[in-house]
């Protein structure tokens, strides 16, 4: 069985504030070390629709536990396909994430979108980002660089719609493919790691 299907056949039983708790550990584990400013997550369970309420009680312990903060995005208008009963976050490293927005290439990018606050503050760039969110059909293309994604693969993204890119993986490349590569394998072993530990906690044997 692979590692990652291992992990969550692991957590699938958990009661939902140990299943929050791993599914952070896991796949928020490139922003953990610090190779990433930050990390998506969509907190939903079938059948549990009190994921959103346990994650209200135990945010702050468990975002001081992994040294991190949260953005969670506002509910749309209309029910989308994330759910009612569900809860997307940006976890985030603020530090980090000042460094990846306050450049002149995220700037070209960014400024016209409407995140022009004089001077830049992290907390003004997410609540416009939610205010985005709210708006678009799908996820607003310069979220990117809220991952750390490189701003002219952000640029050419969005110049190009998403089509003619060099390689995919993390993200859609569109400038250097190699050093891309070597990002993508860095974030999937910081997560293959943080779940074959996991694995390992609850007794059974990863492979690789």
């Amino acid at each position: 069985m692979h590692i990652m299907q291992m992990f969550m056949t692991l957590i699938r039983n958990r009661d939902t504030g140990e299943y929050i708790e791993s599914l952070i550990a896991c796949f928020a584990a490139p922003t953990i070390r610090g190779l990433k400013s930050g990390s998506l997550l969509n907190l939903r369970r079938h059948g549990d629709g009190n994921i959103a309420a346990i994650w209200d009680a135990e945010k702050e312990e468990l975002l001081r536990k992994f040294q991190l903060e949260a953005f969670a995005f506002p509910p749309r208008p209309q029910r989308s396909a994330w759910g009612q009963d569900a809860v997307l976050l940006l976890l985030y490293k603020k530090e980090l994430l000042a460094r990846a927005l306050f450049t002149e290439k995220a700037a070209a990018i960014l400024h016209p979108l409407g995140y022009d606050c004089c001077p830049p503050c992290v907390e003004s760039y997410l609540e416009r980002l939610g205010e985005r969110w709210r708006i678009e059909n799908n996820f607003p293309h310069e979220i990117g660089l809220f991952l750390n994604y490189p701003p002219e693969d952000v640029r050419e993204f969005i110049r190009h719609r998403g089509q003619r890119s060099l390689a995919t993986g993390y993200w859609k490349v569109y400038g250097n493919v190699r050093k891309a590569k070597r990002t993508f394998q860095q974030f999937r072993q910081a997560e293959y790691e943080a779940a074959r530990s996991l694995i390992r906690q609850a007794g059974f044997s990863a492979g690789s």
